[in-house]
């Protein structure tokens, strides 16, 4: 594969994040289907157990994943970036070998205790196959197309092994196998998507014999990134468990409910700003730029879109069902970190594409350590209110953290820009929450009003649209759309 004269746009970053974002909020969706079919079928016992399971295999894949994948995908794309083909396929074949080195011995050892976590023998051979088709492939493969921005594949094999396990779901449960049936389903669409993985992988790669050398460097790469993960899992977790020891089942299931439904919009920032991590990997120059020109572009789409829904966040949960109401109020909380969170996670891609390491790991930390700590004490405090406190206050430290590094790396945040795309949305959610503006409209007049400011105040240039839109269209299409995009232009620029 020749990977010579290799051009990353901006524009080329949001089509590749869209596919991920797309992809992500499908198979989420897809996801909540086969558990809500599931608990119709089975007992809850076997839910529970069912649901145990696959968290034990999620928890020992990622303390043994060694941060391999985050450093794999930085490799790749400082490589491919430079057209560096023999690399390229080198570093893919070695971190290859590595994971599926890795994670059959960790399915080998699993099976050894005769009781692990509580689980049987039986129940850990559905660990140990959970593992090895979960991460022993899609470590090393995602990588690969996050890396070469062929996130398309990726959706599409999200997509599709979350259809596959809702339709052998209700093919094995109708007979009623229960425990196996559910755990069996999840299997088959973890081995689906590695077979799309492994098909399409053909067309970007060549093995190599793998180097010594080449595992070295994406352990290297890897370490730092596999730390702060584990802290981050907990930050994650250790809210929603906290929540069910202290307040009980109810207040944890609308609590989980309300945090999904901001992980979707927290899901914005990461699809983009992430990606952007094997791109400025491949940059040789202009990298700062890069990150500031992409959290922009962030903040242009994620700052309406969190702030209508903390001006209505009945809405949304008033589809799950009445009960769900309740956690408004946790909602609106988790959705207060959009309003920083981006400048660290493009902070973060950016010095992680310079190899800074060590601030890696002080970032994550910064971020997860006192998230942590203060879910001791908030939950026991406020409840399910305070698990969202202490989980925004980790984007807290994480922007202190951001701010103190930046200046060791001469990076400067453009704050106010920023803070002028945040003001103006969440003002307006503010103002319409406090008088009960019909929801239809107040979330109308939120996305078009903060658009039309962010073009006339110049926050937002006729480029940045440009190049946006050359991602999407072919030069055919955009002059057929010409006339359309020059009153769209005139309309947010003016004349």
């Amino acid at each position: 594969m020749c990977l010579a004269g290799v051009s990353m746009s901006l524009g080329k970053v949001v089509r590749s994040s869209l596919w991920l974002y797309v992809g992500g909020v499908a198979s989420n969706l897809l996801y909540f289907i086969y558990w809500l079919i599931a608990s119709r079928m089975v007992s809850p016992s076997t839910v529970g157990t069912a649901a145990a399971v696959i968290g034990v295999a999620s928890i020992l894949a990622g303390v043994f994943s060694f941060g391999i994948s985050q450093g794999t995908t930085r490799l790749l794309g400082q490589t491919h970036g430079r057209g560096d083909s023999r690399a390229f396929n080198l570093y893919f074949t070695s971190s290859f070998i590595m994971n599926i080195c890795v994670y059959s011995i960790l399915a080998i050892t699993i099976l050894i205790p005769g009781g692990l976590f509580g689980l049987s023998r039986y129940q850990l051979f559905f660990v140990a196959a959970l593992v090895l088709s979960g991460a022993g492939l899609m470590n090393s493969l995602g990588p690969l197309f996050n890396s070469t921005l062929r996130t398309e594949v990726v959706a599409f094999s999200s997509v599709l092994s979350a259809t596959f396990r809702l339709i052998f779901l209700v093919a094995l449960l109708s007979p009623g196998l229960d425990f196996f049936g559910v755990i069996v389903t999840y299997i088959i669409g973890n081995i689906s998507a590695d077979a799309i993985y492994l098909y399409k992988c053909r067309e970007l790669i060549r093995f190599e014999k793998p180097s010594l050398k080449s595992a070295k460097e994406i352990l290297a790469a890897s370490i730092p990134s596999w730390i702060p993960s584990l802290f981050a899992t907990a930050g994650t977790w250790l809210g929603i468990i906290g929540v069910y020891g202290i307040a009980g089942s109810t207040q944890t299931g609308t609590y989980y409910m309300a945090f999904a439904m901001a992980s979707l919009v927290y899901a914005i920032p990461t699809s983009l700003l992430s990606l952007m991590f094997p791109v400025l990997s491949g940059m040789d120059d202009g990298r700062k730029r890069a990150t500031n020109r992409s959290v922009r572009l962030t903040f242009v789409i994620l700052a309406p879109l969190a702030a209508a829904v903390i001006a209505y966040p009945t809405v949304p949960l008033g589809f799950l069902g009445t009960s769900y109401v309740s956690s408004s109020l946790t909602l609106q909380i988790l959705l207060l970190g959009t309003i920083i969170s981006p400048i660290s996670l493009g902070f973060n891609s950016l010095i992680y594409a310079y190899g800074k390491y060590r601030y890696v790991t002080l970032l994550g930390l910064a971020s997860n350590v006192p998230r942590v700590a203060l879910y001791l004490l908030l939950v026991s405090m406020w409840g399910a209110n305070g698990a969202a406190i202490a989980y925004v206050s980790g984007y807290l430290f994480e922007f202190a953290a951001t701010a103190f590094l930046s200046k060791r790396v001469k990076y400067s945040i453009d704050l106010l820009p920023l803070l002028a795309m945040s003001s103006i949305p969440f003002t307006l959610a503010i103002l319409f929450y406090s008088i009960n503006v019909f929801w239809v409209a107040g979330v109308v007049v939120i996305l078009a009003v903060s658009f039309l400011s962010y073009a006339r105040l110049g926050l937002v240039k006729r480029s940045d649209l440009a190049e946006i839109a050359s991602a999407f269209f072919s030069e055919k299409r955009l002059d057929e759309l010409r006339p359309y995009a020059d009153y769209i232009m005139r309309l947010l620029y003016g004349a």
